[in-house]
């Protein structure tokens, strides 16, 4: 594999382009990038956003290394399917519209209710998210519309490029400047990455005004501008207009901010190192000769699709086509839910988590001392239960200890991984995420954790959980590795007055044909549905994306 350095991440403006000197970081290079070898192109484009840098427990390596380098291309490249499409693009050309072509707001909603490009709800969503976005950012001599985005550029051999996405402005005199990003749902409802803010914040404070390279793989046209004085960056959400400062501060504040939180995630994306399979793996440049997506040719028991674009799917996506296609289409946009979880589902969320966090940990298997005492809130505030729901939720939790795997000290124990597998027949990337996965005996055990009042199971646990009917798919096809004897699915059920434990034999072949089935019934009438139409009923009463949907009816319709 041929390496490649690249040069110190210094973003230092060049004298003549800035009213002040802002000094080079501290002399570093990134460690050489291997590039892989399914890979072609030129690397000497490094291009880094303020939202590419991720979590790194989640985030692969060699996905962010690759994607920082535009110019290079897979050598065999992949067709996508319902996924290719950026639900944020329309909002931003229709904004565009009205800040920089002077269109006025009604005639561009006007033209967006005829265009057949964008599928229905999602200019439903748009025409909101315009009128939302619109009222919270009145325009003035402090906030004037910059065509570009603010972009730091610096080298000649090697080019490096920082830049933010969003809505861009500055005051008329320049001194002060302002990034607005753009949240789907409710501004600072979930925390954004430190490293994300930073390099917003630096690059807002001390870049020129960047024109979007058409296409990608070109540089960035940036007219060099005197760095600001005063700097703001926002986050308004596009369901209600509500706005959370996520910076206000100088120009050196904002470079010390960078300094602190920005400028080791640049090193550590530009650099890569090891791959980790999950969600990423769709549109990777390095999806087609990553060892570590296992493929699996026939697992979702579908017939071939040689031709078909590659799709990426979870079996919660599938329950939720099963429901209503087009509740499926519309969460995979990402449009803004509303009344997503029943009090029920939240309690098991919060008892999810709560374990997933001792699970974590490792150091010994869970106690009864490890349970919320009555009375004790103790749930993530997200869940927004009250204290009767909490109380409940511990009574379950109290029981997890009698049946916690932990407690026989397996080999190897994966909390919440994400696993990424291909079936190459049904040109489909499965996305899997088990509760727990541990190893005893050199073999795999899959364990799913439920919580519910009832009392007793009525239904086979294959058909009322289809996640344990993959999990027993992948183990009897061996897509773990380890032993298959002595591998099995295990589901745990916890209630307020005890926990069940059952368990899945992939050896079975009773079983394993009943799984097949019940993959096989999920999955081809989504494989092979390309209008993903509405399907109105009852279902409609508590679909959280019925808001954007001109099918839904009303309760007494249904």
């Amino acid at each position: 594999m041929q390496a490649h350095d690249g040069p110190e991440l210094g973003w230092s403006q060049p004298a003549a382009t800035t009213s002040r000197s802002i000094p080079n970081q501290r002399e570093r290079t990134s460690r050489p990038w291997a590039m892989p070898p399914q890979l072609t192109g030129d690397p000497r484009l490094i291009r880094i956003g303020a939202g590419l840098v991720t979590d790194e427990l989640t985030g692969c390596p060699e996905h962010l290394a690759a994607k920082a380098r535009p110019r290079m291309q897979a050598r065999h490249r992949l067709r996508y399917g319902t996924d290719d499409l950026f639900a944020l693009d329309p909002v931003m050309t229709a904004l565009d519209r009205v800040e920089h072509d002077g269109m006025a707001a009604a005639s561009v909603l006007a033209g967006l209710g005829t265009d057949l490009s964008i599928p229905e709800a999602l200019r439903t969503f748009t025409v909101h998210a315009v009128g939302q976005y619109s009222s919270a950012t009145p325009l003035g001599e402090q906030r004037r519309p910059m065509r570009g985005w603010w972009v730091m550029q610096r080298g000649e051999g090697t080019v490096w490029e920082l830049y933010a996405w969003g809505r861009c402005y500055r005051s008329s005199d320049g001194r002060l400047r302002e990034l607005r990003l753009l949240r789907f749902g409710i501004a600072g409802g979930r925390d954004r990455e430190p490293a994300q803010v930073a390099i917003a914040a630096y690059v807002t404070a001390m870049g020129g005004e960047g024109i979007k390279p058409e296409p990608w793989s070109q540089r960035f046209r940036v007219v060099a501008r005197p760095a600001a004085d005063y700097v703001r960056v926002v986050e308004v959400g596009l369901v209600d207009g509500s706005e959370a400062t996520l910076f206000a501060g100088s120009a050196s504040e904002a470079e010390a901010l960078y300094r602190e939180h920005g400028e080791s995630e640049v090193s550590r994306v530009v650099g890569g190192g090891h791959t980790r399979s999950g969600g990423s793996c769709f549109k990777c440049k390095l999806f087609t000769g990553c060892r570590e997506v296992v493929r699996a040719p026939g697992l979702l028991g579908l017939p071939s699709y040689p031709r078909v674009a590659l799709r990426k799917v979870s079996v919660s996506d599938l329950r939720y086509y099963q429901l209503c296609p087009a509740q499926f289409r519309l969460r995979s946009l990402n449009l803004p839910r509303a009344d997503e979880y029943s009090v029920a589902a939240r309690i098991g969320q919060a008892v999810h988590g709560y374990l997933e966090d001792l699970h974590r940990r490792q150091e010994r298997p869970c106690r009864l001392g490890d349970v919320p005492a009555a009375g004790e809130m103790w749930a993530d505030q997200r869940w927004a239960l009250d204290q009767a729901a909490q109380d409940l939720g511990a009574q379950m939790l109290a029981y997890h200890h009698q049946v916690c795997p932990l407690d026989d000290q397996p080999e190897q124990v994966r909390v919440e991984p994400t696993l990424a597998v291909h079936d190459t027949a049904a040109q489909t990337l499965i996305i899997a995420k088990p509760d727990l996965l541990y190893r005893a005996g050199g073999s795999w055990v899959w364990r799913e954790i439920k919580t519910t009042r009832r009392q007793a199971a009525v239904r086979d646990p294959l058909d009322a959980y289809p996640q344990l009917a993959l999990a027993t798919i992948m183990l009897a096809e061996g897509v773990l590795g380890g032993h298959l004897d002595g591998s099995r699915v295990e589901l745990e059920i916890l209630r307020p007055s005890g926990a069940d434990l059952e368990i899945i034999d992939p050896c079975d072949p009773l079983r394993v044909a009943k799984a097949r089935q019940v993959m096989r019934d999920l999955a081809q009438p989504w494989r092979e549905d390309e209008d993903f139409a509405p399907a109105p009923g009852r279902n409609c009463r508590t679909c959280p994306v019925s808001r954007w949907c001109s099918a839904a009816v009303a309760d007494d319709e249904s």
